[in-house]
């Protein structure tokens, strides 16, 4: 709770936008997550080169089952969240979220955004259940589950690395 009135003591305002392609969005996103600090959380196969990444973001702007959105801070980006649809049922989905401006993690930032998708997954496309994966050293975003939440209901193994499942049933 300290880090959510940190940032409203701040007076800045946490907002998230649907992503656009744009040079910023993909300067953003190449500098994000080929950062060794903010990579060594983030889970599956990633693109290091600026070309993959760049296609990365225009392919997460265009398919329709992935809804991801910038994490702004008075409407300046600090990360990206988003929400993947799954195949069937088609009432669930997966989120994952990065603060990529460093000085800016662990001040509540998280919380507000991933507070408002969840509210977009429930009242926009519909969910009723989502779910995280998550690094079992990974203690911020466990917390931030957590306190969102999320119940950890397994621990599954994902292209050979160690995971936490979290889950949180929308009403």
């Amino acid at each position: 709770m300290v880090a959510i009135q940190e940032v409203r003591r701040l007076q800045t305002t946490v907002d998230i936008a649907p992503t656009q392609q744009s040079k910023e969005t993909r300067a953003n996103w190449f500098r994000w997550i080929t950062d060794p600090e903010i990579r060594q959380w983030m889970c599956g196969t990633l693109p290091t080169k600026p070309e993959e990444v760049y296609r990365w973001v225009d392919s997460a702007t265009t398919d329709p089952r992935r809804h991801y959105f910038d994490i702004r801070l008075d409407n300046k980006p600090v990360g990206f969240i988003n929400i993947r649809q799954d195949h069937a049922p088609s009432n669930t989905g997966e989120i994952g979220i990065v603060i990529g401006e460093k000085q800016y993690q662990s001040r509540g930032i998280g919380t507000q955004a991933l507070d408002q998708l969840l509210h977009y997954a429930r009242h926009t496309i519909h969910l009723t259940l989502v779910r995280a994966l998550i690094k079992p050293d990974n203690e911020k975003s466990i917390k931030l589950f957590i306190r969102s939440g999320f119940i950890h209901t397994a621990d599954v193994t994902i292209d050979g690395t160690p995971m936490l499942k979290f889950e949180k049933t929308l009403t």
